[in-house]
């Protein structure tokens, strides 16, 4: 076959398949060495683009943060300016309202001092100690010194208010009697409920007995807060009766003093301002009594300064019930 030349061909034909084959393996070589260079080349340009685009992000993220870091320490010097600012107002509001109750607790006590002597020179000329009057004088001296003990009420209730507000208010605790006080409540007032055809009353709890029950308290305080609300009760009743009540809480530490009465009530939306200071009712009744709205205001304040308090229940048209909570310090039954 070699002699003849095939052989030859056959060998020429092997090695052109060959080179064929090295040809297309080489050329296939380049191809991906080629397709690896474009991969190399987008993964650079990949990552300088991301690398790029994550240090704008990370500029714009402190130039943000630097922006609301300036943002935040303008509104809190902002802030701070107003506390500074609301904090000089209220020392001068306090200021002011400390100066203005020093002031009224003054001309309040200058005011009650000469109306003291009318009152006490209206009832001397009264009672005819300075000579006959007729009835007409009579009539006008009832008049004059009704007006001027109406006045010297709206004067202690200004009095009381301002020294309270002002801190001259003091509370002096001592044993007292509680049958003696609350029988001098009740006689003060059982003409003011007569002239009104009421029943003015009182119902004790049989834990306070019937001889002496000694508390531990402020007597005078306690007894200007009874009067105040009895004496309210009896304002706004028109038919009926009003009733004292008194009794010692669950815990035994506690004295509970009640005033019920049939009057108008009180309307659920004017709880909220019965305690305010210079706050009048507007139920239809109150126009026709005048005042400065200032009685159950001092007597929630009184009651706090003697470690106690007021609450109200009322139903419009049915009555109120006002209970006053005395902490009963050291009592003594006997």
């Amino acid at each position: 076959m070699i002699a003849s030349g095939e052989g030859k061909q056959l060998h020429d034909h092997i090695r052109r398949i060959i080179e064929t084959m090295s040809q297309a393996e080489n050329d296939l070589l380049r191809q991906r060495a080629h397709r690896a260079a474009q991969a190399s080349q987008y993964t650079q340009k990949v990552i300088v683009l991301g690398t790029l685009f994550g240090l704008i992000l990370i500029a714009l993220s402190l130039w943000e943060l630097q922006r609301e870091a300036s943002r935040r320490r303008k509104a809190e010097q902002v802030l701070s300016d107003a506390n500074a600012e609301l904090a000089e107002a209220t020392a001068r509001a306090q200021h002011a309202d400390h100066t203005k109750s020093a002031f009224l607790a003054t001309m309040s006590h200058e005011l009650r001092t000469p109306l003291n002597s009318i009152i006490g020179f209206g009832g001397i000329l009264r009672q005819e100690m300075a000579g006959t009057i007729n009835p007409e004088q009579a009539k006008q001296l009832d008049m004059m010194l009704n007006s001027a003990r109406h006045l010297l009420s709206l004067i202690n209730d200004v009095l009381d208010i301002s020294k309270i507000e002002a801190g001259q208010m003091t509370v002096r605790r001592a044993p007292f009697d509680l049958h003696d006080t609350l029988d001098e409540v009740i006689a003060g007032l059982t003409p003011l409920a007569e002239k009104k055809g009421l029943r003015l009353s009182t119902r004790l709890a049989p834990e306070l007995g019937s001889g002496s029950y000694k508390l531990v308290s402020d007597r005078r305080r306690v007894q200007q807060i009874l009067i105040n609300l009895l004496s309210n009760a009896i304002k706004f009743t028109e038919r009926g009766a009003v009733i004292l009540e008194a009794e010692t809480a669950p815990d035994a530490r506690t004295l509970c003093f009640r005033v019920r009465d049939s009057g108008i009530g009180i309307k659920p939306e004017e709880i909220a301002i019965l305690f305010q200071p210079f706050r009048q009712l507007d139920n239809g009744l109150s126009r026709r009594h005048e005042g400065t709205g200032l009685g159950l205001a001092i007597c929630q304040r009184l009651a706090e300064m003697l470690g106690g308090r007021i609450e109200v229940d009322s139903l419009w048209g049915q009555g109120s019930t006002f209970s006053f909570f005395l902490p009963l310090g050291t009592a003594e039954q006997s």
